[in-house]
């Protein structure tokens, strides 16, 4: 009897064991995966887009490549900033709508995405500088004419922390986390239930050594308190990546004046591609209030 109750406590205690390095062994894997790099190869811009590849260095150390494109006559300049993973292709559809509105558009790769190098993606930190790049790269190539941010995802956490020697006149922001710990939460949670609380500190306590960062420089509600411009802030009703809570966490710590908008019904999308016309509506007259505030006799 006693050889038996040992037995099956020596199958329990490999079994524990195995167990334990199986989830060692994943949160690893997932803690690489989560900052590699998605480097692919872009190409020329879209034929019907009108733009010219343009590139330019940023201090996170990388040449970042884009797609230019110039209005004649332009009310303003947008720059779009893509989402973690995608590239400067995914913003093809809001550059073409702004370009009817009359603003040029500058979209870029944010670093280690697209063709833009990078050894590791940030989750904001390294793409903040990438994203104040690309302001100074538009306050000097149009001098005197409203500049814009919109980022989605990572590119708007990107926006809201970077440190621009010239700030934005107005940024818009889509489907942004409130910090890096939640976002890893969320995603754990979604994937495994009820052992994300487990699993999400194996992936979080990755970050500093992986990165050189620790987590607290990560929290795009901290950084939107800086904000002195304009602001927009969009999310998805039913969005578990970045839920409506987080988006309502931005809100009430950015200054005024802000907006907000709920799109109902949309997860973690695209939101020109959920909302269409709606949301092409909305972004043109947020931008067409700020050029007129701007062109008031003061």
């Amino acid at each position: 009897m006693r050889r038996v109750t040992i037995r099956w406590l020596q199958r329990i205690a490999a079994l524990a064991i195995a167990s334990i390095l199986i989830g060692l062994g994943f949160s690893l894997y997932a803690g690489h995966q989560l900052v590699a790099p998605a480097l692919r190869t872009i190409g020329e811009p879209p034929e019907n887009l009108e733009a010219k590849t343009v590139h330019f260095t940023s201090e996170s150390g990388s040449t970042i490549a884009g797609w230019l494109t110039e209005q004649p006559n332009a009310v303003g300049s947008v720059l779009l900033l893509h989402a973690v993973r995608a590239d400067r292709r995914s913003m093809v559809g809001r550059a073409r709508f702004l370009g009817a509105a009359g603003y040029s558009t500058l979209c870029i790769d944010l670093q280690a995405h697209g063709e833009s190098p990078g050894q590791h993606i940030t989750m904001g930190y390294l793409e903040a500088m990438d994203a104040a790049a690309a302001v100074a790269f538009l306050r000097e190539r149009f001098p005197n004419r409203l500049v814009a941010v919109l980022g989605t995802s990572l590119g708007g956490a990107a926006a809201l922390m970077a440190k621009y020697d010239s700030p934005p006149d107005a940024l818009i922001v889509e489907s942004v986390f409130a910090d890096v710990e939640t976002a890893i939460r969320n995603r754990m949670r979604m994937r495994f239930g009820g052992t994300a609380p487990l699993l999400a500190p194996l992936l979080i306590c990755q970050i500093e050594p992986r990165l050189g960062i620790g987590p607290d420089r990560l929290r795009p509600v901290h950084a939107i308190a800086n904000v002195r411009c304009p602001i927009f802030i969009l999310c998805g009703s039913t969005d578990q990546h970045a839920t409506p809570a987080e988006s309502q966490a931005l809100f009430s710590a950015a200054s005024e004046p802000r907006e907000f908008w709920q799109v109902i019904g949309a997860a973690h999308v695209d939101l020109h591609r959920f909302a269409g016309h709606e949301y092409e509506r909305r972004i043109i007259e947020f931008l067409a209030r700020l050029n007129r505030a701007q062109s008031r006799p003061q």
